[in-house]
């Protein structure tokens, strides 16, 4: 006895979304799917590489404007002991002067000691070492060179914050290259294929509804 043959197996059937898809005739979905797969990695690329050098800038541009506040303050209170310190007037000879002009250096050279420790740059540590030494004493060569060294420390300081500047515009080139990746992977796949599928249910609702 043979036994019959087995009834066709029914076919599974379409899900609405690849119903929705016969519609899409821009391109081939599986191109559209590639192109706009790899415009979002390009994207993820691009959006990583900005973060990061907007957090670098960010730093050099927060340390640099602490350091360049502190300085003008530092600067200023050298100015006012090496004053103190060359003044011929009796005034500045007397005990309360003296003290004043003593715990003004000690501040300055407290200050200026901690700043170098958290200056990335050797030659603006060897900088303010040249401060520290004016400090010492109150000879025309020393002050001279402190404040000759302030002023170098400062225009350093200023340049680390222009080139932060510079690598904020430089992340407006990422932006854009990250903006156009998104703008081409939703232009090529999501946004067509959303009103596609948007448009089928719409139409399948009306049926039913009829």
């Amino acid at each position: 006895m043979t036994t019959p043959p087995m009834p066709p197996r029914p076919s599974a059937g379409r899900s609405s979304f690849a119903i929705a898809m016969k519609d899409y005739t821009f391109i081939r979905p599986g191109i559209a799917v590639t192109i706009s797969g790899a415009a979002l990695v390009l994207a993820l690329v691009m959006g990583l590489v900005l973060i990061r050098s907007l957090g670098n800038a960010s730093r050099t541009v927060e340390r640099g404007a602490r350091a360049v506040q502190l300085l003008h303050a530092y600067n200023a209170g050298l100015e006012v002991w090496r004053d103190m310190a060359t003044n011929p007037d009796p005034a500045y000879r007397r005990p309360q002067a003296v003290a004043q002009r003593d715990s003004l250096r000690r501040g300055l050279q407290d200050h200026l000691g901690a700043l170098a420790r958290t200056l990335p740059d050797t030659v603006d540590q060897e900088l303010v070492r040249t401060i520290l030494a004016g400090l010492t004493s109150a000879e025309v060569g020393l002050g001279t060179q402190a404040h000759q060294a302030m002023i170098i420390l400062l225009s350093h300081q200023d340049a680390a914050m222009f080139r932060a500047a510079e690598t904020s515009q430089s992340a407006v080139f990422y932006a854009s290259i990250l903006l156009a990746c998104a703008v081409l992977a939703a232009g090529m796949l999501v946004v067509p294929m959303a009103f596609l599928y948007v448009r089928y249910k719409r139409g399948a609702v009306i049926e039913v509804k009829v």
